[in-house]
């Protein structure tokens, strides 16, 4: 006897024997792969599968994630709202990074500052200087 449950994202068949089993369309879905991968890993001996009936494949989940990487699920825990030590977490690094914007805005002055003042010294040239020592006709 097979039984169908069905979950809101997939329908899976029991074997009767208490053992939930994918076919090989949801374990495409699954695993994030297309049917023909499964279906090769499947025929290469890659991937083992409980039966094979007029129905399709029947692939354990265990089986099918030893092999390949589940797919990122959406949980109902993050589409939760926050709790309240989550929210301390974030104002803490809400005031973190306000703090790290007002360090990059007062290195920005000081970097402005610095500029301005090699600009200055750059347009302005070296100072002349009178010279000392002997000149053509004599010491100066």
């Amino acid at each position: 006897m097979v039984n169908r449950c069905y979950h809101p994202k997939r329908t899976i068949v029991n074997g009767g024997n208490g053992m939930v089993y994918l076919s090989l369309g949801q374990a495409a879905k699954e695993a994030g792969m297309s049917k023909a991968t499964i279906s090769k890993a499947l025929k290469t001996g890659r991937l083992s599968y409980v039966s094979k009936s007029t129905s399709g494949y029947q692939i354990d989940p265990a089986e099918l994630f030893r092999v390949f990487t589940p797919k990122t699920l959406v949980t109902v825990e993050s589409e939760r709202s926050q709790t309240p030590v989550e929210i301390g977490k974030s104002q803490a690094d809400v005031f973190e990074l306000q703090l790290l914007r007002e360090r990059v805005e007062d290195l920005q002055r000081d970097r402005d500052a610095w500029r301005e003042q090699a600009q200055r010294l750059a347009l302005a040239g070296p100072e002349q200087q009178p010279r000392k020592g002997w000149g053509l006709f004599g010491r100066r």
